[in-house]
């Protein structure tokens, strides 16, 4: 079992990356679909990726839903995009949470099976195998909060909201994405 203590919650397996190229969606994809080892592996939006606490949140709630068999999406990663963008709606998801058509960045991230020992450096090593061939290039860029991927995940914010609340929304959006139908 993963340990559950704070240290946990202070890293998410993510890498992010960069393009040569602004990138066809639909032929990443495709090209993506064929290589990925299994369905833990899911790419999103440079902005909306903001804290471990914030991934470790949708990790958890796409990681229930698909072991109780509800989910809303027909796989893990597009359920973890979706409870990620705070939805019911797993075409909406894409459009808040996925790559956009014509992306050079983004976060590659690792949905960890949380009843399971995770070996971060073996996962580590398929990432950057993972971004090698689909050819992109790992950066340095760390997770950081931000008031347009927040909004860009469908939340209202204040213009002069606190940076320190908003983390607390972004993880109150994930929680909510099964309870209320109107988003």
């Amino acid at each position: 079992m993963m340990n559950q203590s704070g240290a946990m919650w202070e890293t998410f397996p993510c890498w992010s990356w960069e393009s040569p190229e602004p990138l066809d969606l639909k032929s990443f994809v495709q090209s993506f679909q064929k290589i990925v080892p299994n369905q833990r592996w899911v790419f999103c939006r440079t902005d909306v990726a903001q804290t471990s606490r914030q991934l470790w949140t949708a990790a958890t709630v796409s990681n229930r839903n698909t072991e109780r068999g509800t989910a809303q999406a027909r796989t893990l990663d597009a359920e973890f995009l979706r409870v990620l963008a705070g939805t019911h709606n797993v075409s909406e998801a894409f459009k808040r949470a996925g790559l956009p058509n014509g992306a050079m960045a983004g976060w590659l991230l690792h949905i960890p099976d949380q009843s399971a020992l995770v070996d971060l450096q073996t996962t580590g090593k398929k990432a950057e195998q993972l971004l090698k061939n689909l050819g992109l290039s790992k950066t340095s860029s760390e997770l950081e909060v931000n008031v347009n991927g927040a909004k860009n995940l469908g939340i209202a914010l204040d213009e002069n909201v606190d940076l320190s609340r908003i983390e607390a929304s972004l993880i109150g959006h994930i929680l909510l994405a099964d309870v209320s139908s109107s988003q």
